[in-house]
């Protein structure tokens, strides 16, 4: 079957996207747009966003979890690290980081 090479129908999220990261099953893409504070899911399998999550200010960087459970936000703006569970879309109390922080890496 030939492809399209095509760019498909442009998806929203909020102001000055900044970074993404995608969870293991290919199922959903966390975007972090930095002038909103927010992390908007995009469902992979319709194309389409959810409800954005509002983190810290300057959402800079984004890792999900192996398990695909958990996202970490890195708030460049406020100096913490903000989880969001994969499941329920929704923000857990963030954590205080020291200032400035500009990347997140997990292991297993």
């Amino acid at each position: 079957m030939a492809r399209a090479n095509k760019a498909g129908k442009p998806i929203k999220v909020g102001k000055d996207p900044f970074a993404l990261a995608i969870t293991p099953n290919g199922k959903v893409v966390e975007v972090a747009s930095q002038a909103s504070g927010t992390v908007t899911p995009i469902f992979t399998a319709v194309n389409r966003a959810g409800k954005a999550i509002t983190v810290g200010n300057m959402p800079w960087a984004i890792a999900i979890t192996p398990n695909g459970k958990t996202a970490y936000v890195v708030n460049n703006g406020s100096d913490t690290v903000t989880p969001i569970s994969i499941v329920t879309g929704r923000a857990g109390p963030a954590i205080s980081v020291g200032s400035r922080p500009v990347a997140i890496a997990l292991t297993q």
